[in-house]
């Protein structure tokens, strides 16, 4: 970056304070990961770990090191204070709608931040994301990568039961459809795109009614725009690009950019470079 905007040193300088006294939200992102225990690694394989198992031992490793070793915490620690960043939007689930699978994750970062709650904490409101800035510590506030379906399919309100019961949880957003189809839309690697189903469209009523945020960064153009009808609060695509400047899946055109702002809520850019013709300009 530096390379490219050529600034002087008294840009530089100013440019740093500037980043330094702001409050700065990742509006999607990951917390640092710790490094992987290669030998407790080995020794799981060796006894005859399956592939799955490996996995969750890898993911688990990652997570949560940073609270149990203190090599890992103090890079933690530098690496938060390298960033610069005083709030992430923490994605703290997995794709998918099994609220099990979803719990995993949010279990991890849960028992970060109640571990490590003098440096970064677990915040529930904006009011949070402030009073952490002023007392120069971090926080996370958590996202999830599905709408918890209870997939029963008995009744719309015993479906959707969850929403409200990861919003307690702490999770404060919420992918519609993550890539592929599901039973609330099509996500954007369905050439299809149909939009929103009835269900989707009760779904993003729910999230409005309990105060979790509509994310539709991966899904299709036609449900992303639907979505930014159907709701009544701000919703957003938390990670994505312009389709206008490059056609790609996970770009918005401009009609879904404008009917998102639209809502109150914001198009955040995703510095992927396959995302922006392969590079950042």
């Amino acid at each position: 970056g530096l390379k490219a905007l050529k600034p002087t040193a008294r840009e530089l300088e100013r440019g740093l304070k500037l980043h330094a006294d702001s409050l700065v939200f990742d509006a999607y992102g990951f917390a640092p990961r710790a490094a992987l225990d290669h030998e407790a690694l080995r020794q799981a394989l060796d006894a005859g770990a399956s592939d799955a198992e490996l996995q969750e031992l890898r993911e688990e490793m990652g997570m949560v090191r940073c609270a149990a070793d203190p090599a890992e915490r103090a890079e933690f620690e530098t690496a938060w204070r390298a960033a610069g960043v005083t709030c992430i939007f923490q994605n703290a689930g997995e794709e998918g709608q099994d609220p099990v699978r979803l719990l995993a994750r949010l279990a991890r970062f849960t028992y970060v931040t109640d571990a490590l709650r003098a440096f970064v904490s677990r915040a529930a409101a904006p009011d949070d994301v402030e009073a952490s800035k002023k007392a120069g510590t971090h926080c996370l506030y958590l996202t999830g990568n599905g709408v918890p379906l209870n997939q029963r399919w008995a009744t719309t309100e015993d479906e959707l039961k969850h929403v409200r019961v990861f919003f307690q949880l702490g999770i404060r957003m919420m992918h519609l459809t993550y890539n592929r189809r599901n039973m609330l839309g099509d996500g954007c690697g369905e050439s299809a795109d149909g939009g929103i189903s009835d269900l989707g469209r009760a779904a993003i009523t729910e999230m409005n009614r309990a105060g979790v945020i509509v994310d539709v960064a991966h899904s299709g153009w036609r449900t992303s725009l639907e979505a930014a009808k159907a709701s009544a609060r701000p919703m957003v695509a938390s990670h994505t690009a312009a389709a206008a400047v490059h056609r790609h899946i996970r770009g918005k055109p401009d009609d879904v950019v404008k009917a998102i702002a639209d809502t109150g809520g914001y198009v955040g850019v995703c510095c992927i470079p396959s995302f922006l013709n392969g590079g950042i300009t």
